[in-house]
């Protein structure tokens, strides 16, 4: 029998309570906002580009974002598209999606749905003109990778485009391998793919799609980054710190052994960001073609 280690006592925050999940970041309102913060971040980076592949969205198309949280994407993408486009939700976990009474989605032809990407509806095949889906990488495992994309490829119709967003590598120092260190460790104990954006491309050439393209861009963190570097610590820290719990329920993984431990740890890291020049973090965005025939 393997050794039983004790989970460490700490100040916890709300997670996913969907049956199964692996999802290892939080699900509360301090969650919603650094959504919001990061979703603005990447419209920065990506010059306002909500929708990447050149694909025509027309008044009787559906869109779909899957592994949707707050809805944030799905509601710019709605001021984009004709009124009469129908655009959909799905998430796992519902706590975040918009009121019942939100304008948008009262509105009709906004559907939320509660479901996993890598088990959509079966009455979804060939539904999709475009299906967007990004930051998984704290969420899939190997398997659900390959069924999430495989899933896309169905649900898509013949000509429909996939994007997928996925976050690279980040570099700063010392403190920040050492995270590096921790993180690999909490990621290959729970059967999540940290190298997921290198590997996606293959996913989906495996699947069938074609036109693959991949577009890369650096996230300053440092000093030197102004304003879109400080947006950039505080996400990318928020979602660092969000790691906590998992990590101090597992016992620490052999890397901290306290919550203080813990949080000594993200303030080296937030320092070493703040005192870098260089400091940077990769965002990918990973477009496909489902083809015709």
């Amino acid at each position: 029998m393997g050794t039983v280690v004790a989970p460490i006592p700490h100040t916890e925050r709300k997670y996913q309570s969907y049956p199964g999940s692996n999802y290892v970041l939080p699900s509360d309102a301090a969650e919603k906002e650094r959504l919001a913060l990061q979703h603005r971040l990447l419209l920065h980076v990506l010059n306002n580009r909500i929708i990447m592949p050149d694909v025509t969205i027309g008044p009787a198309d559906h869109i779909l974002d899957s592994g949707t949280g707050t809805g944030i994407w799905l509601l710019d993408a709605m001021k984009i598209v004709p009124e009469t486009t129908v655009l959909h939700g799905l998430d796992i976990e519902p706590g975040l999606f918009p009121r019942e009474d939100h304008a948008v989605v009262s509105r009709g032809n906004v559907h939320f749905h509660v479901g996993s990407c890598a088990a959509m509806p079966s009455d979804w095949n060939g539904k999709f003109k475009l299906v967007n889906q990004r930051h998984m990488i704290a969420a899939l495992r190997k398997e659900e990778w390959e069924g999430s994309i495989q899933e896309i490829f169905r649900v898509l119709e013949p000509g429909g485009w996939v994007q997928l967003g996925e976050v690279g590598y980040w570099k700063a120092g010392p403190e920040t391998e050492r995270f590096n260190a921790m993180a690999t460790t909490v990621a290959k104990a729970k059967g999540l793919v940290l190298d997921c954006a290198v590997q996606i491309p293959d996913l989906l050439r495996e699947t069938g799609f074609s036109r693959i393209s991949v577009e890369p861009t650096l996230i300053p963190l440092g000093y030197t980054g102004g304003e879109l570097a400080a947006d950039g610590r505080k996400n990318w820290m928020a979602v660092f710190r969000g790691l906590k719990t998992p990590i101090l329920k597992a016992g620490g993984f052999g890397h901290v052994s306290s919550e203080a431990d813990f949080d000594s740890m993200m303030d080296k890291v937030e320092n070493e960001w703040q005192n870098s020049s260089d400091a940077e973090l990769q965002n990918n965005v990973i477009c496909a073609q489902k083809p015709l025939i």
